[in-house]
């Protein structure tokens, strides 16, 4: 066939053998020589824009997504789409040779098939990006203030010396540069977990290597890079082929896996374009197209990330690169990163806290400043001094009250969250979660709520025998029992049905299939300590493992899925491979094959004809759909047992329940033909072809030359995608942990109901109700307001598209639930780009799946997602925990500083710069190391998900933090105050003896924190418990359990008393510390250890009992107005909108009763 060219001077491209009349093209240059010339569309309802050729991009993507065939035939049918839209030919392809005139124009209209990229983002970026956390930025300022003010003191004062006449060390600007050097670790530490984990997500997730496909242009094949595929490009497809670009069959038919697509596991057969619309226009006049449940249409559209499974042919490009399905959907992934639920209670408190200490710095310097005022005063003590010594005294006054403000800043905050992830991140990827987004593991002990995909998730997306029925005696119901009973079959059925299995059938060995690779892929990691974690990550080392965890081959046998699962099912139940491979068994028996019947889907049965041996005669093997192939059995196994009306109705009803649960009932079966001496027998011979039979007269068991019902029944079969093993226990203790689970799918209504029983997704309870389940269209067609009524009760959602999800996910986050989606396709990618948490397969997961995920489950284990919420959970609590703790000390050290300044006559209080230095290092740094460090245990699943709306600082965090500052505010008030007359009497003391006493405050406030800090270890074990005989467990009242699986603690809390004993004995004028007696140091460590009695107190008091007594709305209110919040507009727009729903609520009666605004 000639070559389609241009003639010179014609508009016209000459295109053989077209099925309708040459239309002219329009010419795609005009006279001027390029100018792009105006076009209309050939869809009245899609507007276009310029360009060279009559369709747009947009146009047709539309074909593909949703998939239609009516569309195709609106667009005038194959023929015009690709003559003289396209400018192509279904046989020749397009013509590459003028570049100028055809190749660029493509591309500049329909785009190249390069899909879009994310660039990863520097480690500068990520430490910028870092910086603009609210409390760094409080820190920051907070820091540079204490510093300047330090500076002053050390270079703009004279030296002062002590009582022993020595001179006092100048530190005042250590403060500074201590809050300074936390940000800055905070910063690095968090920015470089976030680059390591994103390196480590690019080598494991590196791009697969460029490939060529087969194309047709100018009427002969080439290959090209896929790279270079341009709408119009006509591609040869073939078995095992993953489909790069959206695209059209034009010739051929072909089987395609697009689970990842469209989440269904059934394998799609793909029939040619004209045969589509043949069979399309046969149904006119319809508003039925394709997917309609009414009417069976054929489909000819290649999706791209698709697998060829089985057959060839050659398809036409329709859309490439961002314009195709899979780089659209890559596109979508580039979303804004949102404020997680953890980080926005954080900025609050950060507020609150700066607000707060504001306040009382600002009370603080006033109450200083009218003393300072009377002192100035004439008769007045400071009346006399020169000027430079009032100005002096006036700084500080000033210096005063800004350390107020200095410990009132949380600074080990932001310290405590990076630890707490750090350390659950990296103890989490020995479990086999790969946490690419450090924030997403803090969000999913928050979870509510996860939008769970069903296939490759759920399910094992591999196609098993999870059933069988040979005969009354010999049958399993579940996948472990396969290989006992099929053990002790009989040897005569076993071989039958081995080699049904293995000839009767197209499906393939895959020669990229380890077993050895694919179990290791599935192994944990070993334990290995924090430390060596950290320092390999530091060298970038790697583990094989690792490198090789994502995207491996999983499935030996490629082909047909029904077929490949009976491979599998020979392999490892009937052990039939270990001496022999699948392809020498076809090697050795091809020759004996005298006929092969392939599967169609009008007969759905496929069989083979087998010469048995001399004098042996044929065997005739077949394989289908049960129903179908049933109808002709009248015999049982190879003892030729007649089956009776019991027999008969044994089996429909094995059949029947395969049905009922969603299973695919598959039939193996055979018939001897021993009397034959060649084949066929002549009243089965083919008319067209009489050296073979004819199918329908082969088995149709009422033609004269065969008995009724002659086949005898071998196996049934019952074949499913089956859920995994550990998915109905990993669900229960996600719904114990008040995690609701939901199952998302594109399969059927009847399948998708069955699967989730199997998993425990839908119980007893969810039947009962109608919104339980529901089909995507269904859904996607509810107004707002009613998605939103029914969503609390969704269980199940069948039939969905991407789309469907993604309205879900959408639905449930505005109902204030925090979300985590698992998937495995690319069509789960948009809703795991949107959800709070995604989590992807590490194996079976595709590439957009895996781009789009927080976190990727490295073995594909769904029980990795209880371990995320266990572990999110711990870094809440270790979190809440370092918040309890610091603002215990925080309370106590601001109003100790506040009164002893104001109670002191020279206005300074009675911890130094220094010694406070040394608590903030206490109860940031080393405090939020040892609370960050606990691990997971299983109690935290028996509580609530804190959500959106959960407060940060419970009723039982409120009793400790407040009930341990009075307490330590009261011991600090007596020894500080009442100090002199319990050690000295009632006599006045030297400077010494007040140092002395000053010391012993200092020690033991320290020795508070320490004790406090072994009381936080618990939190809210017994929150929900109301009596004081219930609160007394050892859950609930034990400090020191589990203290031996945390050694972290265990050396934190050594080294911290191990110093405050140092700088006790040597840190002299630093520390301003003068030698204690045994009766202070007595004095400092039993009032310290009071901590431990008054926390066991204050747990056992009931919350319910605080609660009631706690003037909650007064509390409030002085809140309110001591934060000031009465001057942000925000909170009073806020207050003004949350009043008029409240009002629209009563209105319309939503509020539910005895429920507050």
């Amino acid at each position: 066939m000639a070559n389609n060219e241009h003639s010179q001077g014609s508009d016209t491209l000459e295109v053989p053998n077209r099925s309708k009349l040459d239309i002219p093209l329009r010419t795609n240059i005009n006279d001027n020589g390029g100018n792009i010339s105006d076009v209309s569309s050939v869809s009245s309802d899609t507007p276009l824009q310029k360009g060279f050729y009559e369709i747009c991009p947009r146009e047709l993507s539309q074909l593909h997504d949703p998939k239609s065939i009516a569309r195709l035939y609106n667009l005038g049918g194959l023929d015009h789409l690709v003559y003289d839209l396209l400018n192509s030919s279904t046989s020749h392809g397009i013509q590459d040779r003028d570049e100028e005139n055809d190749i660029q124009p493509r591309k500049l209209q329909f785009g190249e098939n390069v899909l879009p990229t994310r660039k990863p983002k520097s480690f500068i970026r990520l430490c910028w990006e870092a910086m603009h956390d609210k409390v760094l930025i409080l820190l920051s300022i907070a820091a540079v203030i204490s510093l300047a003010l330090g500076l002053y003191e050390t270079f703009g004062q004279g030296t002062v010396y002590d009582d022993e006449g020595l001179p006092l060390p100048k530190l005042d600007w250590v403060e500074g540069v201590a809050i300074i050097t936390a940000v800055i670790i905070v910063v690095i530490v968090g920015a470089a977990n976030d680059w390591q984990k994103e390196r480590q997500f690019a080598k494991l997730n590196a791009k697969k290597e460029d490939r060529e496909v087969v194309v047709i242009r100018n009427g002969s094949q080439k290959y090209i890079s896929i790279f270079d595929l341009l709408v119009g490009d006509l591609i040869n497809l073939q078995t095992g082929d993953v489909i790069p670009v959206d695209a059209i069959l034009v010739s051929g038919e072909i089987e395609c896996d697009e689970s990842s697509i469209t989440g269904e596991s059934n394998t799609v057969r793909k029939w040619p374009a004209q045969d589509c619309l043949h069979h399309y226009e046969r149904q006119l006049p319809t508003t039925e197209d394709l997917g309609s449940t009414e009417i069976k249409f054929k489909d000819p559209y290649m999706i791209s990330g698709s697998k060829v499974l089985g057959g060839y042919g050659n398809a036409i490009a329709t859309a490439v690169g961002p314009n195709s399905m899979h780089g659209r959907t890559m596109m979508a992934l580039d979303v804004e990163a949102e404020v997680t639920p953890m980080q926005a209670r954080l900025d609050a408190l950060a507020e609150g806290i700066s607000r707060y200490g504001f306040l009382a710095a600002l009370i603080l310097f006033v109450v200083l400043l009218i003393r300072y005022g009377v002192h100035i005063a004439p008769n007045g003590s400071f009346h006399d001094l020169p000027a430079t010594e009032k100005g002096k005294k006036f700084i500080d006054i000033l210096i005063t009250a800004v350390t107020i403000v200095v410990v009132a800043v949380p600074e080990g905050l932001p310290l405590a969250v990076t630890l707490a992830l750090a350390f659950a991140t990296t103890r989490m990827a020995q479990n086999g979660n790969l946490v690419r987004v450090l924030k997403s593991c803090e969000i999913m002990g928050g979870a509510t709520a996860i939008c769970s995909d069903k296939t490759g998730t759920l399910t094992e997306n591999k196609m098993r025998i999870v059933r069988a029925y040979f005969n009354k005696d010999f049958f399993f119901d579940s996948r472990s029992d396969a290989l006992s009973t099929v053990t002790n079959l009989p040897g005569g059925l076993k071989d039958v049905i081995a080699a049904n299995i293995t000839l009767n059938s197209t499906a393939f060995e895959n020669e990229k299939f380890d077993e050895s690779i694919y179990n290791k892929a599935r192994e944990k990691p070993k334990p290995k300590s924090l430390i060596s974690t950290l320092i390999s990550n530091i060298r970038g080392q790697q583990k094989a493992h690792s490198q090789t965890a994502l995207g491996v081959e999983s499935e030996p046998y490629l082909g047909n899925k029904t077929e490949s699962a009976l491979l599998i099912f020979a392999r490892e139940s009937m052990n039939l491979f270990k001496l022999q491979s699948l392809e020498s068994i076809r090697t050795q028996n091809r020759p004996e094959i005298v006929q092969t019947i392939p599967f169609e889907s009008s007969r759905k049965w496929a069989g083979i004809i087998v010469k048995l041996g001399p004098g042996k005669g044929f065997r005739f093997y077949i394989k289908g759909a049960a129903e179908i192939v049933f109808k002709q059995c009248g015999y049982e196994t190879t003892t030729n047992h007649k089956l009776d009306r019991s027999d008969r109705e044994r089996v429909l009803c094995k059949i029947d329940e395969y049905g009922i649960d969603a299973l695919r009932a598959i039939m193996l079966a055979h018939r001897d033909f021993s009397h034959l001496k060649s084949w066929p027998p002549t009243e089965i011979a083919d008319e067209n072809n009489p050296r073979e039979a004819d199918p329908k007269l082969l088995f149709n068991a009422s033609h004269s030359a065969f008995q009724e019902r002659s086949l005898i029944l071998d196996m049934l079969v019952g074949i499913q995608d089956p859920v995994k093993e550990d998915v109905p226990e990993a669900v229960l203790q996600c719904k114990k942990a008040g995690v609701s689970v939901r199952m998302v799918t594109g399969d059927n209504l009847r399948t998708a109901k069955s699967i989730s029983k199997n998993c425990n997704i839908l119980v007893a309870p969810d039947l009962d109700n109608e919104f339980a389940c529901m089909e995507g269209p269904v859904f996607r067609e509810l107004l707002l307001k009613e998605r939103q009524r029914i969503v609390p009760n969704l269980k199940v959602l069948a039939r969905s598209s991407p789309e469907d999800k993604r309205i879900l996910v959408d639905t449930l986050r505005k109902l204030g639930e925090v979300v985590a989606v698992t998937g495995d396709g690319t069509n789960d990618a948009p809703a795991l780009k949107l959800a709070d948490v995604g989590f992807s397969m590490g194996i079976a997961g595709t590439e957009v799946a895996r781009e789009a995920s927080d976190i990727i489950l490295m073995t594909d284990d769904f029980t990795d997602i209880v371990q995320a919420i266990k572990w999110g959970r711990t870094v809440a609590t270790s979190i809440k925990k370092f918040i309890q703790f610091q603002l215990t000390v925080n309370i106590t050290a601001c109003v100790l500083t506040f009164v002893s300044a104001v109670a002191s006559s020279d206005g300074h209080s009675v911890l130094t710069a220094v010694q406070l230095l040394w608590v903030n290092l206490i109860m940031d740094t080393l405090a939020a190391l040892a609370l960050a460090t606990d691990k997971p245990d299983d109690s935290l699943l028996n509580r609530p998900p804190a959500g959106r709306t959960l407060p940060l600082i419970s009723t039982s965090m409120w009793k400790m933090i407040l009930g341990q500052s009075a307490m330590q505010l009261t011991v600090t008030f007596i020894l500080h105050f009442k100090g002199p007359h319990f050690f000295f009497g009632n006599g006045a003391i030297d400077n010494h003896e007040q140092k002395q006493l000053d010391a012993m405050t200092f020690n033991a406030f320290v020795w508070l924190q320490f004790w406090k800090l072994v009381v936080t270890r618990k939190l809210d074990e017994a929150d929900e418990i109301t009596t004081i005989r219930g609160r007394i467990t050892r859950e609930n009242l034990d400090f020191f359990q589990h203290l031996l699986r945390n050694w972290y603690f265990i050396v934190i809390t050594v080294l911290i008393g191990a110093c405050q004993v140092l700088i006790m004995f040597v840190g002299g004028a630093a520390f301003s510390i003068a030698r204690q007696t045994p009766g202070m140091w007595a004095t400092a460590i039993i009032c310290g250890f009071l901590s431990i009695p008054v926390g066991i107190i204050i747990r056992i008091i009931p919350n319910i009992w605080v609660e009631r007594l706690f003037p909650t709305k007064a509390f409030n209110t002085f809140l309110y107005y001591a934060g000031l919040k009465f001057l942000l507009k925000k909170n009073r727009a806020n207050r003004k909108n949350s009043d008029e729903e409240a009002g629209n609520k009563r209105e319309n009666g939503e509020v539910e009763p005895g429920k507050a605004e």
